[in-house]
């Protein structure tokens, strides 16, 4: 085509672009990165004529980029020029509260795309395997948690079973019973016990026991 076809900057005009993983881009593209966002505008592959581009960029990365650029794998400038607003997020096994809704969540999107329903039933089953999914460490963070919500929807879109059980869960998803077998989490205590323990603060008890603040003012409440 003449010209050259319109690239991701071009068609994200006047809106906002995501990077995913930019801590994993090559030095020379990182330049060219660099490039588009100081001018604000882009040159067509095959084409000549420069294209002006207004576009907001997100991005988002695992690497720890201070010390990328430290080891010279990531430019100084380019980390500056992206970092006007950074938010750090930490680890999955770090946000207890999230691991539940997050998980019910991604299971109704990959059943809904599989043209399968998303019980009442499931619900429970995974509020009931809660304990489960929290102590599992979970090193690739919610994409392996995305992951094994897909695994089980695919089984289950095959497969309906009425009685979602932590043990069934463990059957399917190995990995999740290597990590109990590992690091058994026994409730040593109460939720009134745990709540004495951290002197009335629900967060820390409700951490202690593996789960979540509802489930721990639930039972606290039973």
């Amino acid at each position: 085509r003449r010209g050259g076809r319109a690239g991701l900057f071009e068609i994200a005009h006047g809106g906002t672009l995501f990077l995913d993983e930019i801590g994993e881009m090559p030095l020379p593209l990182q330049t060219r990165l660099l490039r588009v966002l100081e001018e604000k505008e882009v040159t067509r592959v095959g084409g000549h004529q420069p294209v002006p581009v207004d576009v907001r960029v997100i991005s988002a990365t695992h690497c720890n980029l201070e010390e990328d650029m430290q080891q010279g794998r990531f430019r100084r400038d380019l980390f500056y020029r992206l970092s006007i607003l950074r938010l750090q997020l930490p680890p999955l096994r770090e946000r207890v509260a999230d691991i539940l809704p997050l998980a019910e969540s991604f299971l109704k999107v990959s059943l809904a795309a599989l043209s399968a329903p998303f019980s009442a039933a499931l619900r429970q089953g995974l509020q009931a395997s809660e304990t489960v999914l929290v102590h599992y460490d979970w090193p690739g963070n919610i994409r392996e948690l995305r992951n094994m919500m897909e695994r089980l929807a695919l089984f289950l879109s095959v497969e309906p079973t009425p009685d979602l059980t932590p043990q069934f869960l463990q059957l399917l998803l190995p990995e999740l019973a290597r990590e109990s077998a590992k690091t058994p989490a026994p409730r040593l205590l109460t939720p009134q016990q745990a709540l004495e323990k951290f002197n009335g603060d629900k967060t820390a008890a409700a951490n202690y026991l593996g789960i979540s603040r509802t489930t721990f003012w639930r039972r606290l409440k039973s």
